[in-house]
């Protein structure tokens, strides 16, 4: 009995911390940008590695938690956690089994499916805050780079079921960091031209995420920062 009641106190007590829901007050987006930085660079370091897919959708799953744990809804929380796990595990058994193309499209679909549960999360907990102060913007923030990783996994999505040509400049369609690189140049609308849209689909992604990108700049960030209260004013 005594490996047990070590797995369950290894285990146990780091679940009960995810789950617990804090006492109201101003939530904090410190823990939830950096996972989201760590899931960049995730995927910029091992874009191409088929191994490192489950881990970056365990990842996102992580950063899922932590915004509904901001949210401060428990039955919001647990079913962040299953998600979560849920989604990895599919991802780790689309790895094991081959097939690059369904791997990809699995763990893609996965991580559009969870970037959108943050993304409402976040949303969530930065319209109930009654004070916008340096939290707040920091929300702001880290939605608008889950909206990067939102269209880097739709694109890669679309990549994986077309089986057609995608975009130009992207060799595979499991390099995951190739895919990051472009959705970030276009919502921000850089726009480089080493990487361009050729199929219709791709053209029609990249049209809505040059206009979303835009328009949270001009809307939800400029009203966020627009009410940023200070600090020590009332």
């Amino acid at each position: 009995m005594a490996p047990f009641w070590l797995v369950r106190g290894l285990v146990g007590a780091p679940l009960r911390t995810l789950v617990r829901v804090d006492r109201p007050g101003t939530p904090h987006f410190g823990a939830l940008l950096a996972a989201i930085v760590v899931l960049y660079m995730l995927i910029i370091a091992f874009g191409q590695s088929d191994v490192a897919e489950p881990v970056r959708v365990l990842v996102l799953g992580t950063a899922l938690v932590l915004a509904a744990r901001l949210a401060g809804r428990r039955r919001w929380i647990r079913t962040a956690l299953a998600a979560s796990l849920g989604a990895a595990l599919v991802s780790a058994v689309a790895v094991a089994a081959g097939g690059t193309r369904l791997a990809t499209a699995l763990t893609s679909a996965a991580t559009v499916l969870l970037v959108c549960a943050t993304i409402a999360a976040t949303a969530v907990t930065v319209a109930r805050s009654r004070r916008v102060d340096v939290q707040a913007v920091s929300g702001a923030l880290a939605t608008y780079l889950l909206l990067a990783l939102l269209f880097s996994g739709l694109h890669q999505l679309i990549a994986a079921i077309s089986g057609g040509p995608y975009l130009s400049g992207v060799a595979r369609v499991d390099d995951a960091s190739a895919f990051l690189y472009f959705s970030v140049i276009t919502l921000t609308t850089v726009g480089y031209g080493d990487i361009v849209p050729v199929s219709n689909a791709a053209r029609a992604v990249v049209v809505a995420e040059a206009l979303i990108g835009q328009l949270y700049l001009v809307s939800v960030v400029a009203a966020v920062v627009g009410r940023w209260t200070p600090h020590g004013r009332a």
